[in-house]
């Protein structure tokens, strides 16, 4: 079993690195630079759990749901743009990104969300790839780069002039931007020109079209 010892964990991580000597490692799709254990979650985040005991049997009685679907692994990863709810209070949370660190904004919103980051064809039907590593298999054609909210069916936020988009990673991670203007790079990759209480250009890789979602800034 592999373990991740406290002092070299992730600067996200929100724990106490001159405490025990180990904290726990992550799995499941969610990108690790994006996330943490759901039991760093409950125990260091919320202090739903004091110890690792108590978040295991929190998850192990099945109060711990990511985007409406039980969590029952304590290593798995919750990440940016999930929504994370627990049923015995009836909370839920949005991770959001913020500068060197993760955010959980308290959400009535519990809307799943993910951004298109490549597709694929399969007979008539087309295999998106998700921010948040899962896979979206559907006749309906979106654009890369897009953002799908799903409410029953999905709604897609295109990456257009225009719209706003929370930046995932940086000095800026967690703002809100206006997209002013999309810049085509040809062999490079693309980027934007977007605005805060500044203007500036960045890779439309690190922007997440907001849609109508809740978010702060």
């Amino acid at each position: 079993m592999a373990h991740q010892k406290r002092l070299s964990a992730p600067k996200h991580y929100d724990i106490d690195r001159k405490g025990l000597t180990y904290t726990t490692t992550t799995e499941g799709s969610r990108s690790p630079e994006q996330g943490i254990p759901a039991v760093v979650f409950l125990r260091e985040v919320t202090g739903y759990a004091e110890t690792k005991k108590e978040a295991k049997k929190i998850i192990g009685d099945g109060q711990l749901f990511r985007n409406g679907d039980r969590i029952t692994n304590f290593r798995d990863t919750v990440g940016i743009m999930d929504v994370i709810e627990i049923e015995e209070t009836s909370e839920a949370y949005r991770m959001l990104p913020a500068s060197n660190s993760l955010v959980f904004q308290e959400t009535s919103d519990h809307r799943v969300t993910a951004k298109i980051t490549g597709k694929s064809v399969e007979g008539d039907d087309y295999i998106y790839h998700l921010h948040n590593g899962e896979n979206f298999r559907t006749s309906e054609e979106f654009s890369t780069g897009s953002t799908l909210v799903f409410n029953g069916d999905a709604e897609e936020h295109e990456m257009s002039e225009g719209e706003e988009a929370v930046i995932l990673s940086g000095q800026h991670a967690g703002e809100v931007a206006d997209i002013n203007e999309l810049h085509s790079r040809g062999m490079r990759p693309d980027t934007a020109t977007v605005e805060t209480d500044q203007e500036f250009e960045i890779g439309q890789e690190n922007l997440f079209v907001r849609g109508d979602l809740e978010v702060s800034q």
